[in-house]
């Protein structure tokens, strides 16, 4: 285009002034010197035209210049000084997320490393930061935290009522696949968890868990149906496409067969569901009658001998925390496009829907730490045979 223009304006101007100047505008190419010099805005003023048409041509090629090559330039100048703002942000939001990722990796309150090295806990990552602690510890500001977490999948801001008092911070989320977690520890027992995206903490306890037994673990980190980023609005825990074949989304094409991979035909699944704050610390769920005090009737398990093993082992637990330890007194067998059918009849494995008194969730740090290790001694039971 620029050729062009350069071509015209050099012809129109040596036809207006070439009569008037001979010897500067003596051909096409010698005017071809004046046009350069004008569309780039350099203007070395050698050559100039004197007539009224050639001034008046002069002045528009001249003004014509500045849009060609002096506002592109300038344009093109702002774009690359953003870029290079933006690279500087990226590196500096990189640089952050791995301080938070580090931050997630130390304890600082005595009683709570001490049970977590009991545990065998260690290594594993504290349950979240407070916002206190991420601005005035590792001086990131509020933005920038917002940055992060809109830009990495690997962080999460909560707001949570701790002791009646709203507080905010992070949880850490490690996710490895488009719906949050999957790990495979070639075990026996998987560990499956739906509402970590939801309840607050659930992820990270129900890991600890899985941690603590060696156990196989598969988190929903990522969707849920009232999201209020609509990209990320999806049910996977009840989804028509658990019943009929049906365009599906990627992230629940990839929950589904991770699933079956790791629910072999003998193997043992734990669904954990978040329940109420009650005076129940668990309430076990195997495809019963809602309101039954036996397993007689249950679908998703056939073992009684060892779900009854288990049930006893969480009763005598529970009565040293004053709670109780529920059959199916408060929920029965889901809905068929509830996960747990799909899971049951495409695997054939053992499954329990093992409903979490979410309250204990919001525990001091020491006490959030034993019902862990409370927990992962009840579901040891089922990784023994009966």
């Amino acid at each position: 285009m620029v050729l062009v223009l350069l071509l015209l304006a050099s012809v129109s101007m040596y036809a207006l002034e070439h009569r008037a100047q001979p010897d500067a505008f003596s051909s096409v190419a010698a005017t071809m010197w004046w046009g350069v010099a004008t569309l780039t805005t350099v203007g070395y003023g050698d050559i100039y035209p004197i007539t009224t048409a050639g001034k008046i041509l002069g002045g528009f090629i001249a003004i014509l210049g500045v849009g060609l090559f002096a506002l592109p330039a300038g344009i093109i100048a702002s774009g690359f000084v953003e870029e290079m703002e933006d690279a500087k942000k990226r590196q500096q939001l990189k640089r952050q997320a791995q301080q938070l990722k580090e931050a997630f990796e130390i304890e600082y309150f005595g009683p709570v490393i001490k049970i977590k090295k009991q545990l065998g806990l260690e290594n594993f990552p504290r349950k979240w930061l407070s916002l206190h602690d991420i601005k005035y510890k590792l001086a990131i500001t509020e933005t920038a935290l917002l940055d992060i977490t809109a830009s990495s999948n690997q962080f999460r801001i909560r707001s949570v009522k701790l002791n009646g008092v709203n507080s905010v911070g992070l949880e850490y989320t490690p996710s490895n696949r488009l719906y949050g977690q999957c790990i495979d520890r070639a075990s026996s027992l998987t560990i499956i968890n739906m509402y970590a995206n939801i309840q607050a903490f659930f992820g990270h306890f129900s890991q600890a868990v899985a941690y603590r037994l060696e156990a196989n673990f598969v988190s929903n980190e990522t969707y849920n149906k009232v999201n209020f980023n609509r990209n990320k609005r999806l049910n996977l825990i009840h989804n028509e496409s658990y019943v009929t074949p049906q365009n599906q989304h990627p992230a629940l094409q990839e929950l589904k067969k991770d699933l079956l991979q790791l629910a072999e035909k003998k193997s043992i699944c734990i669904m954990m569901v978040s329940a109420a704050t009650n005076e129940n610390l668990l309430q076990f769920n195997v495809g019963g009658t809602k309101g039954s005090h036996h397993f007689e009737d249950a679908v998703f398990f056939k073992d009684l001998i060892l779900l009854e093993k288990a049930f006893e082992t969480a009763e005598n637990i529970a009565q040293k925390q004053q709670m109780k330890i529920l059959k199916h007194q408060n929920n029965g067998a889901p809905n068929k496009d509830h996960i747990s059918w799909y899971l049951h009849q495409k695997s054939q494995c053992q499954l329990i829907l093992l409903h979490v008194n979410v309250g204990i969730l919001k525990n001091k740090a020491s006490e959030y730490y034993r019902y862990i290790d409370q927990i992962s001694s009840i579901l040891s039971v089922l990784k023994t045979p009966a």
